[in-house]
């Protein structure tokens, strides 16, 4: 017979009357991240700049946020390009779900930039997503974890402490000889810290918040090297999209 409190995590995980049920559409979509990475492109050093132009082209509201010999990085909005001589990566926060402008946005960005390195071969394409629900406090996030049963924690006082073990994760990675997946479960808590300058105080006020939730985080990638003809980024992402959302149903019991 479960205990109350079993009884009462669970229905953390379930949802009560009227509550949002503890599932993937729950969560919040915080970070997609699509990366490339490649046999060394030596055409960094003379292509990166007619690289940036082209971009520059697409998206005129370009920010330069960093540029040496080795690493060139770039904002667009809510979305962070970067190109280094053996990877490249776009990252969008708070992307949306359905993830349709990411898709188009990468597509470009790495058209362009493979044209211009003249890359030959992707050794690695990998998509990640980093999705965050928030809960109470930090205790009622753990409890809501453990009602997910990822992990077996033994009853009662444990090395001389009463309390449930603090954050938890669930870890697991498969890998078949064209693909892999990593996946991590966990919780985590975040605070911000922001004191603005005497100056400015009028003006901003200080920021101290400190957030607990389950932190629910997914590398879908390719194993074996591909040629940049052989796949489309942006059916790619979207069935890598269509795998997690189907088959990451068993942390939550469904």
């Amino acid at each position: 017979m479960a205990t109350k409190e079993q009884s009462a995590n669970e229905s953390l995980v379930k949802g009560g009357p009227g509550g949002t049920p503890f599932d993937l559409s729950s969560f919040q979509l915080e970070q997609g991240v699509l990366e490339v990475r490649y046999p060394v492109a030596f055409g960094l050093w003379d292509k990166s700049g007619a690289l940036w132009s082209s971009i520059q082209g697409k998206w005129p509201d370009l920010k330069l946020v960093s540029a040496d010999p080795m690493k060139t990085a770039f904002q667009i909005g809510d979305n962070s390009l970067r190109v280094e001589a053996e990877s490249a990566a776009i990252t969008r926060l708070n992307p949306e779900r359905s993830l349709e402008d990411f898709c188009a946005m990468a597509t470009t960005f790495f058209t362009m930039m493979t044209q211009h390195l003249k890359v030959s071969l992707y050794k690695r394409v990998g998509f990640r997503l980093v999705y965050f629900k928030e809960f109470e406090n930090k205790k009622v996030a753990s409890a809501a974890f453990f009602a997910l049963r990822l992990i077996k924690v033994p009853d009662g006082k444990q090395f001389e402490i009463d309390d449930q073990p603090t954050d938890p994760q669930y870890v697991l990675r498969w890998e078949s000889d064209k693909k892999g997946i990593a996946i991590q479960c966990r919780v985590e808590t975040r605070k911000t810290d922001f004191d603005p300058q005497p100056a400015l105080q009028s003006l901003i006020k200080p920021i101290h918040q400190v957030k607990s939730g389950i932190v629910f985080d997914v590398d879908y990638y390719t194993v074996a090297p591909v040629e940049p003809g052989q796949i489309d980024m942006s059916q790619w992402v979207k069935h890598a999209l269509h795998v997690i959302s189907r088959d990451s149903r068993y942390i939550f019991g469904e």
